[in-house]
C-alpha cells in the first residue's frame, strides 16, 4: 500500500464555500477523522483552527453547511474543535460521492485560502483514480507518494504548537527549498514576529525533530 498526499489549488467553485471562512481564519489543520460518510456527504473531524491575528473564534463566518459541535481546546488564536461538515448542495454531494473509492483517509489534511492538502493511504489504482477526480476540485499541484506506514507516533507530537506553526508555514514559503525561496527576514515579515524570535524558534524545532529521529544513535 502507498500513502498519498495531494496539494490543490481550489476552483472558483470550491473557493464559493470557504472565501467567507478564510476572511478571519489562517488556516485549519486536521488532527483526526472521527466519521466519513461519502455516500451521505457527511464528515465530523477535530480540527486545529488557527484565527489571524486580531480576531478569535467568535469572529469566524462558517458555511451554513459546516458547525462546531464542541471546542476541546484554547492556545492564544489557536482552537482545536469538532466540527460536523455535510456537502454543500446537490452538485456538492454528488461529487462527494465520486469519492467513495477503496481509500483510507488519512492525515495530514490542510487548508488556507491558496490551497488544501488531503491525504489517503490505499493501492495504485483508486490513488490514479484518486488524482484525476481531484481535477474537478481545482488544480493539483503536488501528489507526493510514499509507502505506507502505520504507527500511533507522530513525529510533530515533539514540537509546540508554536514551533510546529513557524516550520509549517517556513515550508509552505519555500524556506527549505534549495535555493531558499524566502529568508528569515522576510519570512519573519509574514508571521509578524521578528527574526530573531522566527530564527530560535526554527532551530530549537530542527533540533528536536533531529533528536527525535536520531534517538539511540
Amino acid at each position: 500500500m502507498r500513502k498519498a498526499v495531494i496539494e490543490v489549488v481550489p476552483n472558483k467553485f470550491v473557493f464559493q464555500f470557504m472565501d467567507k471562512l478564510f476572511e478571519t481564519v489562517d488556516h485549519l489543520e486536521g488532527r483526526e477523522i472521527l466519521q466519513l460518510d461519502l455516500d451521505r456527504g457527511i464528515k465530523i473531524v477535530i480540527v486545529d483552527i488557527v484565527m489571524k491575528i486580531g480576531f478569535s473564534l467568535d469572529d469566524i463566518k462558517l458555511p451554513s453547511t459546516v458547525e462546531i459541535m464542541n471546542i476541546l481546546k484554547e492556545e492564544g488564536n489557536r482552537y482545536t474543535v469538532i466540527i460536523r461538515a455535510r456537502a454543500p448542495g446537490k452538485m456538492m454531494g454528488k461529487i462527494m460521492k465520486l469519492f467513495d473509492l477503496d481509500l483510507i483517509y488519512d492525515l495530514p489534511y490542510y487548508a488556507d485560502k491558496d490551497h488544501f492538502i488531503f491525504s489517503c493511504v490505499g493501492e495504485s489504482d483508486p490513488i490514479r483514480k484518486l488524482v484525476k477526480l481531484t481535477k474537478v476540485l481545482g488544480e493539483v499541484k503536488n501528489v507526493s507518494l510514499t509507502k505506507a506506514t502505520f504507527s500511533e507516533h507522530n513525529i510533530l507530537n515533539v514540537l509546540t504548537n508554536k514551533q510546529k506553526d513557524i516550520m509549517i508555514e517556513a515550508k509552505r514559503h519555500g524556506y527549505y527549498n534549495y535555493p531558499r525561496d524566502i529568508n528569515t527576514q522576510d519570512l519573519s515579515e509574514k508571521l509578524g514576529i521578528s527574526k530573531a524570535t522566527t530564527v530560535e524558534h526554527l532551530r530549537k524545532a530542527e533540533m528536536r525533530l533531529i533528536n527525535d529521529l536520531l534517538e539511540g544513535y
